[in-house]
């Protein structure tokens, strides 16, 4: 093309001498032509008349007057051919000409065609052609093909007619607009005002991104005013798509220099397309959206770009890098920036985003690298968002509304990544801040996101906590932890194509309410921190207590909840680790509530005992609503420090410094050495769980046999009846709405044993059997007492009256050596010795070892009654007296009548009386 304008110039120029040669010939030869005057007069009468008669019409050019215009515009255009089809005059109202050529092809000297051209159609102006001067005034050219190429280093090429060689090349589009500076700077051209291109077909291709347009329909218009040259165009892009696209370019420039202001206006131009045509834009190519808007700057002397100022408008549309990955969808947006390509840098003035996700603006900086080498390689930006209220895909319970962000971001295209510095969000008087990268993969999204909150209450937390992310761990926290404050909230989120989320969460909490199992009451005052990571979620209480129902508050530091792997998709388990310290009433309060319900089951109270207890335990249950019991494992273990109950055995205190508590779904346990009233004991009390009726608790052990030991039982034995110390092996049930039962037996080892009236005495030494079986409670019973020592073999049952006075003992078995063996009964009397009944039997006299009274006696008053009723008493070998009945007194010795028969046959009465 500058090869075409220079001939043009350096012809025009050539003609431009002539023509001020030919006015000097004619002036000198003006005067001899006046005598013509009247001829010329006639004959330009003439020529009005016929140019009058030929207004508006079109004249076609014989044969050789279209050679002789083929000449003179090869002659014009340097040395160049031309060819066309038709060539056509026409005067319009006005007298101004115009010349029209159809088919038209324009070649080099070679004979390479350079342009084609189905019509074109020329004004010619007036005054130059009075003075024999042909200058079009303007060219219209219609039915054009004209392609433009952009090579792989950006240099562009321009083609008019299909097989044409370049008419023009240039590196960028400035300089190849400076050609239309060069057309009217051209003598030839020199009156043309204006240039018109219709119907043109441009088909334009990028080898750099290896992609094409064919934009049809378009017009190209160059208006020159004085040394302005304004040039504008309009096409539709022909894409395929569902919409039609357009475009519409001006550009005004000054003769003679390079500056220059330039607009393009665009209507639903895929944002690739824009993206791909400087790298300014090259950011756009991450959106799959219909862009509508416009552009305007400017070219300075120095032909350097100012400042481009911006409108876009987006329609709805995605974030989407690449096709194959999963877009993020937005209905519309828009955005105010000015491009400042001497710092490369983007100024936001307004961003806006609106979607199904939510609505957001902003304004801010972005920093471009990489423009001057034709490729964008990254930009980094700093925005601040005010105005947003978000809630992607639903993701949240309700629309995040916040009042302010602050974001800074750097985002490379291949692969697209984005490299976030740090996001404020400021929410009240509470931030959040967050940083991290995003990749688009062909294979999907990479997320690695960090994010931190300062302070936040809890409740409010869980607005920014996403319900589908770690769902488990969310539905504990919305259900068991409320009131109080989180703070230092971490979260890590790294996301995988085709992997599941891995999650990391961490926070600490004050002053919150608790609940680690729903059968429990919630720690209060809690101060402690919750993690998720991989898959497993804690909570820990490093500090907190739980009031009780009863027996006040416990100190539940260190009590911790886990789900062992929140990923598991059905029931999952949770674990509540617990530690307990507090009073013994509030810690069997606890243990009593719902489903273990263990003193309830027990028939015992929860004030069954005072005193301190330490434990830990675990609680495996699994996380769904109507638990049930048996669904239900645990075990715990503990201390009880300075136990004392007067309820455990009825009138009973029983105490011990420590003992150890543990216990299962099965049952709970206390064991270790402790005191029965005054008595020694080592015992383990064992209550089961389970089942829907109360089950009995039981307490087994050893508990020292001694004078001390019947007194706690208020046995009412005589004196020294027992002495010494031995041990007994006891088993006590307790509960179930039921007195409490005593079972114990003994070897007898350590305990002396006497009844000083019969002469029988155990030595401490030896060992024997002792059997008993008793209810205690409100009212005292030994309902067996099995005692087998030193020739003494008795089976007695005890009765005692309220107060727990002695009311009978009745031996359905006493024997004694070889000499006594009888059922018997003992009648209380209150604080004096009970009386005797010997109920039968038989007794050898000479074998009896009576002793002398003595040892059974401590009591004033009147001495026991004996009543006897003898099946057979042996007093000889040869006399028997059988069927005895006799009533004696024993105070002062014993005295009283009796009856009998002598050896079965004769009856006798008599009487006994002390010596």
């Amino acid at each position: 093309m500058k090869g075409v304008d220079s001939k043009l110039i350096q012809q025009d120029q050539e003609g431009a001498a002539q023509a001020e040669q030919q006015p000097r010939r004619r002036s000198r030869r003006r005067r001899a032509g006046l005598w013509t005057l009247r001829g010329v007069v006639l004959l330009l009468f003439l020529a009005l008349f016929t140019g009058f008669m030929v207004v508006g019409q079109r004249l076609h050019a014989p044969e050789w007057l279209s050679d002789r215009v083929e000449a003179r515009l090869e002659r014009a255009l340097g040395g160049l051919q031309i060819r066309f089809g038709d060539v056509s005059f026409i005067i319009h109202e006005g007298w101004r000409p115009r010349l029209r050529l159809t088919d038209v092809t324009v070649s080099d000297a070679a004979g390479q065609q350079i342009a084609q051209v189905a019509d074109v159609r020329a004004s010619l102006a007036m005054r130059p052609l009075l003075r024999g001067q042909v200058r079009p005034k303007r060219i219209i050219l219609n039915g054009a093909l004209i392609a433009l190429t952009r090579g792989p280093d950006g240099a562009l090429s321009l083609t008019v007619g299909s097989g044409s060689t370049p008419l023009q090349e240039a590196p960028n589009f400035a300089q190849l607009l400076e050609g239309s500076d060069r057309i009217f700077q051209s003598p030839a051209l020199s009156a043309l005002t204006s240039v018109e291109l219709d119907a043109i077909t441009l088909d334009y291709k990028d080898l750099r991104l290896g992609r094409s347009w064919l934009l049809d329909g378009g017009h190209i218009q160059a208006n020159r005013n004085d040394n302005e040259v304004r040039l504008a165009t309009g096409f539709s892009v022909l894409a395929g798509r569902d919409y039609v696209s357009s475009i519409e370019a001006n550009y005004t420039s000054t003769l003679g220099s390079p500056a220059a202001r330039f607009g393009v206006s665009i209507t639903d131009l895929p944002a690739e397309d824009i993206a791909g045509q400087t790298p300014a834009l090259a950011w756009l190519q991450v959106l799959n959206t219909p862009i509508s808007g416009a552009l305007r700057g400017s070219i300075d002397a120095q032909a350097a770009l100012g400042p481009v100022f911006a409108t876009l408008n987006l329609g709805a549309g995605a974030v989407q890098p690449n096709p194959e990955i999963k877009p993020v969808p937005f209905e519309s947006a828009r955005t105010y920036f000015t491009y400042d390509p001497v710092g490369q840098v983007l100024d936001f003035n307004e961003v806006s985003i609106d979607s199904a996700w939510g609505s957001v603006q902003a304004e801010g900086k972005a920093f471009l690298q990489g423009v001057d080498s034709g490729i964008l390689e990254s930009m980094a930006a700093q925005f601040r968002l005010i105005g947003i209220r978000v809630n992607p895909a639903n993701l949240f319970t309700e629309t995040l509304e916040l009042r302010r962000a602050d974001l800074d971001f750097q985002m490379k295209l291949n692969p697209f990544r984005v490299q976030l510095g740090q996001v404020t969000i400021e929410d009240g008087a509470h931030r959040l801040r967050a940083s991290g990268n995003l990749v688009g993969l062909t294979e999907g999204w990479s997320v690695d996101l960090n994010a931190n909150i300062d302070q936040m209450p809890s409740e409010q937390v869980l607005q920014y906590w996403p319900p589908r992310l770690a769902p488990k761990p969310r539905i504990w926290v919305t259900e068991n932890l409320y009131q109080g404050e989180v703070s230092d909230m971490d979260f890590a989120l790294r996301l995988r194509p085709q992997s599941e989320p891995d999650i990391y969460l961490d926070f600490d909490f004050d002053k919150a309410r608790v609940r680690f199992a729903k059968t429990l009451p919630p720690v209060e005052d809690a101060q402690g921190q919750a993690s998720l990571i991989n898959d497993r979620f804690t909570v820990t209480a490093q500090k907190g207590v739980v009031v009780a129902d009863e027996g006040g508050s416990v100190d539940a530091s260190g009590t911790s909840f886990i789900i062992p792997d929140v990923s598991i998709k059905k029931t999952t388990p949770g674990i509540a680790r617990i530690v307990a310290n507090g009073s013994v009433t509030a810690a069997l309060s606890l243990l009593n509530r719902a489903p273990l319900e263990v003193m309830t089951k027990a028939g015992l109270p929860v004030d069954l005992a005072n005193g301190r207890v330490g434990l830990v335990g675990t609680l495996s249950l699994p996380l769904k609503k109507k638990l049930k019991f048996e669904e239900a494992e645990f075990h715990f273990t503990g201390s009880l420090d300075d136990l004392a109950s007067d309820k455990l055995v009825p009138d009973v205190n029983v105490s011990a410094d420590n003992l150890q508590l543990s216990g299962d779904q099965t049952q709970v346990s206390i064991q270790g050495n402790g005191f029965f009233g005054v008595v020694p004991i080592q015992a383990r009390w064992q209550q089961p769980i389970g089942g829907e009726e109360p089950q009995r608790s039981e307490l087994t052990g050893q508990i020292e046999l001694s004078p001390r030991l019947m007194d706690e039982l208020r046995a009412g034995l005589p004196k020294g009846m027992l002495t010494g110390q031995g041990t007994a092996a006891l088993r006590l049930g307790i509960g179930a709405g039921e007195p409490p039962k005593l079972s114990a037996e003994s070897d007898l080892v350590g305990v002396a044993l006497a009844i000083p009236e019969l002469g029988w005495r155990k030595g401490a030494n030896s060992s024997g059997s002792l059997t008993a079986e008793a209810t205690l409670g409100d009212q005292l019973r030994v309902d067996s007492l099995r005692l087998d020592a030193a020739g003494l073999r008795t089976v007695a049952s005890i009765s005692f009256r309220d107060g727990d006075e002695l009311d009978r003992v009745q031996f359905s078995s006493f024997e004694l050596g070889e000499w006594l063996a009888v059922p018997a009964e003992l009648i209380g009397r209150g604080a004096a010795l009970p009386d005797i009944r010997v109920l039968g039997g038989v007794m050898d006299l000479g074998k009896a070892t009576f002793g002398n009274g003595t040892g059974g006696g401590g009591s004033s008053g009147p001495g026991p009654k004996l009543e006897v009723a003898l099946d057979r008493l042996q007093v000889t070998e040869e006399v028997a007296l059988t069927g005895m009945r006799g009533t004696f007194e024993t105070t002062g010795g014993l005295r009283g009548p009796f009856s009998a028969r002598v050896n079965g046959k004769a009856a006798i009465n008599g009487q006994v009386s002390p010596r």
